[in-house]
């Protein structure tokens, strides 16, 4: 895959460079055919275009979470853009009593899911917002590297990161809404700080890590320090 970089200053000197790079997306593979299929759609709910992700990938999150809420309890856990099943699989694995739902803005991904996670404690939904999920229905929500716009980056002016904090408040408001009281909210890997949203005051931040992607205020403007992320807040 191209420097991102690059290909941003190509595509904005080379007539139809982006349509090419798209079209060769479609022969590159899987993966890419599912991320050039989500750029074409260009969704109001999407943010991250890209199904990265691997088996455990999370392991300091899923380990506070497994000792906060016991590994053997009888859970209901939410992952939020589960890509291509292995978040799910993973939680699973560590939670043998929960019953855990994928949801997932792409139809060919969940699909995906489908046919690799062969287990009635797991299923698989197309929805790129939580709105059909019941009030207070889940004792863990994850939303791991979903709400992450790798074009945000790369302009200058502050309106369409206004726009995209916007869209972001309203989408982690409604995941809020889905969590049980004493619940817990699993964030990583977003260009915003769930703190700086309005549903972040129903929550106390339990855990934290270095910040490696958060990257806007709410007014779009760069942040200077880096420092530390919430990753897992609980409800109150």
């Amino acid at each position: 895959m191209p420097d991102r970089s690059l290909a941003s200053r190509l595509a904005s000197k080379v007539p139809g460079y982006r349509a090419l790079h798209l079209a060769l997306d479609f022969v590159r593979g899987r993966e890419q055919r599912n991320s050039a299929l989500l750029r074409l759609r260009d969704q109001a709910g999407l943010f991250q275009p890209f199904g990265t992700t691997r088996e455990d990938r999370y392991p300091g999150i899923f380990s506070f979470l497994q000792d906060a809420l016991g590994a053997d309890s009888d859970l209901r856990l939410l992952s939020f853009g589960c890509s291509t099943g292995e978040e799910v699989r993973s939680l699973a694995r560590r939670f043998p009593n929960a019953t855990i739902k994928g949801l997932d803005i792409s139809p060919e991904r969940i699909a995906q899911c489908r046919a690799s996670c062969v287990d009635d404690r797991t299923t698989f939904e197309v929805a790129d917002t939580t709105a059909a999920e019941g009030d207070a229905r889940y004792d863990v929500v994850f939303a791991m590297a979903v709400f992450r716009d790798p074009r945000l980056g790369k302009r200058k002016a502050d309106d369409r990161r206004i726009r995209a904090f916007a869209k972001f408040e309203l989408a982690v408001a409604d995941l809020a809404r889905t969590v049980k009281p004493g619940g817990y909210l699993a964030l990583r890997h977003a260009n915003f700080n769930f703190t700086d949203t309005a549903a972040s005051n129903g929550f106390d931040r339990v855990q934290q890590a270095p910040n490696k992607t958060a990257k806007f205020d709410r007014a779009g403007k760069p942040l200077l320090a880096q420092g530390m992320e919430g990753t897992v807040f609980r409800k109150r």
